[in-house]
């Protein structure tokens, strides 16, 4: 049992080193993230029957934190 203790502190310990990390980096770089787990879950998403809209694509040089209508995906 203690073995198991040991691997939830460990886990535990990652996360919010994880949390740490994630917490530190700049704005634009949380609404990247944000925009690629987007682009992820879009896919399931349609397949499922919803519609979806990515704010804008990953590879677009625009700055996400200013999407035009031309960028954004938008299915029916």
């Amino acid at each position: 049992m203690d073995r198991m203790s040991d691997e939830l502190t460990r886990l535990f310990a990652a996360k919010e080193a994880r949390r740490r990390i994630l917490a530190a980096q700049s704005f634009p770089e949380k609404i990247r993230i944000l925009v690629r787990l987007q682009a992820l879950a879009a896919p399931i998403l349609r397949a499922r029957g919803r519609q979806v809209r990515v704010w804008a694509p990953e590879s677009s040089t625009q700055s996400p934190l200013q999407p035009s209508l031309g960028n954004q995906v938008d299915t029916e």
